[in-house]
């Protein structure tokens, strides 16, 4: 068993390099030292420039995504600013009529102490006068 293995990996590996000789029939072109030292440096270059600019676009695409970020937030933080202005405004409002009350309450009071001064100085004349009348009779 263990040469009938053998046998048959022997065949294949010597199948392989018989199968892969005929396959070299295309003439190969040779370029001098000097233009293919030339064509390799473009290469390399090439190649960097391709990493360069895949780079620069992932740079790109983050610097777009944080700005559109910031957008939002100063959208968010103007919606806000015109919340609080609103809410000034409604507050401002409010002091505004609760003063104006206060001044008609204030108005009211002082007619109502003149009143009641007039009447006191009334009522004691009144009193006055009668006591006049009875002590006089």
């Amino acid at each position: 068993m263990k040469k009938l293995i053998v046998l048959i990996s022997i065949l294949s590996l010597s199948l392989t390099a018989f199968s892969q000789t005929g396959t070299n029939n295309q003439p190969t072109k040779c370029f001098p030292i000097p233009t293919v030292k030339q064509i390799t440096k473009d290469l390399m270059s090439g190649d960097s420039a391709k990493a360069v600019l895949k780079l620069t676009e992932q740079q790109l695409a983050e610097t777009e995504n944080k700005v559109i970020m910031k957008d939002s937030i100063i959208t968010m933080l103007r919606d806000k600013e015109k919340n609080y202005v609103t809410m000034l405004d409604a507050q401002q409002q409010k002091y505004s009529i609760l003063e104006d009350h206060t001044k008609k309450v204030e108005w009211a009071l002082k007619k109502e102490k003149v009143k009641n001064k007039f009447k006191s100085i009334l009522g004691g004349g009144a009193l006055i006068a009668l006591t006049f009348l009875l002590l006089t009779k």
